[in-house]
């Protein structure tokens, strides 16, 4: 089994910049059409040129691979919302490139809200359902003509984040833990 590295978050650590990028690691695409026509959303009769996806998953183990090997990584709730609270004190919300490329900022690309996702208080955007509670969202305006269209064309379709991040490996024994906690609410729900 590969080892699974829970994200810390300090003074030092945090969010630099969210990426548009064409496979976000997190599996969640971001929408920026309507679901049901399959086309752009319109108000008034005018694009709105708006993105809502997923920045970060809560407790959702994501696959590296680098000079140290495979390995997993995840976030935690509290991880993420220390998160967002610091690309905000940093002011680093509009700080938007593509794929990760040094030196690809993009001019144009305005977020407009990001909130934690919290089915408990009303906070459950309609088509993200399978994302689970303390996740990370974010909603950006699209006034950049090129990049509108490259999302409309299919050619981002979701976020990616990008800082500096402090790991700590999660023990085999919590690992089994979590997975037990998981198994039995899925037998209580089946009864």
């Amino acid at each position: 089994m590969l080892p699974i590295y829970n994200v810390i978050i300090d003074n030092e650590t945090g969010i630099d910049r969210i990426s548009l990028v064409e496979m976000p690691a997190v599996e969640s695409n971001f929408l920026a059409f309507s679901q049901e026509k399959k086309q752009v959303m319109f108000s008034a009769n005018e694009e709105k040129q708006m993105i809502t996806g997923v920045v970060m998953r809560a407790d959702f183990p994501i696959y590296r691979y680098d000079e140290h090997g495979a390995y997993y990584i995840q976030f935690s709730k509290e991880a993420i919302r220390k998160m967002a609270e610091k690309l905000f004190r940093d002011n680093h919300q509009n700080c938007i490139n593509i794929e990760h490329i040094e030196n690809s900022d993009v001019e144009g690309v305005c977020m407009q809200e990001m909130f934690i996702k919290d089915a408990e208080k009303g906070i459950s955007p309609k088509g993200f359902e399978n994302i689970s509670n303390g996740s990370l969202f974010a909603t950006f305006k699209v006034h950049n003509p090129k990049i509108w269209e490259l999302i409309k064309n299919g050619r981002f379709k979701g976020f990616s984040l990008e800082g500096m991040f402090v790991f700590e490996e999660v023990k085999e024994e919590e690992t089994f833990n979590e997975i037990m906690e998981m198994l039995d609410k899925i037998m209580n729900k089946k009864r």
